[in-house]
């Protein structure tokens, strides 16, 4: 037996059973955490929508995966902000913005942007029914 042969063999098969596909997990929005921001501040909202923003991300979701859950994202933080005084609430407008940026289907981040501007100019929105239809995205 010559040991280079098998040396050989066991890098060889070594690094092949490491470079298997890995399967996709699930990605589950953490809206709890949405949620508790939201309802305390725009600030407190901005910074839990960015962090479930990027952890979507690093899932390595299908642009139809991630198009949901940031839909699940937006009607979460919407429907949490729903308590916010109107000056918070206005300051939803560009985490909504920043929501638009990240999805790939052209009709929900118009409807972002429509809803963020509706916020940002202190409209009287119906957040209850938007987060509804967000959610649903």
């Amino acid at each position: 037996m010559d040991i280079r042969k098998i040396g050989a063999a066991a890098i060889f098969a070594g690094t092949f059973a490491f470079a298997a596909p890995v399967a996709a997990q699930t990605f589950v929005v953490d809206t709890a955490a949405i949620a508790s921001g939201c309802a305390v501040s725009a600030g407190a909202c901005a910074t839990a929508v960015q962090a479930a923003i990027a952890a979507a991300q690093a899932a390595g979701l299908s642009a139809a995966a991630m198009n949901q859950a940031l839909g699940t994202i937006a009607g979460t933080a919407v429907s949490a902000s729903a308590s916010l005084p109107v000056a918070q609430r206005a300051a939803i407008g560009p985490i909504m913005t920043s929501i638009a940026a990240a999805s790939t289907n052209r009709a929900q981040r118009q409807a972002l942007a429509q809803l963020a501007s509706a916020l940002a100019n202190g409209a009287n929105v119906d957040l209850v029914a938007v987060a509804s239809s967000l959610s649903a995205s």
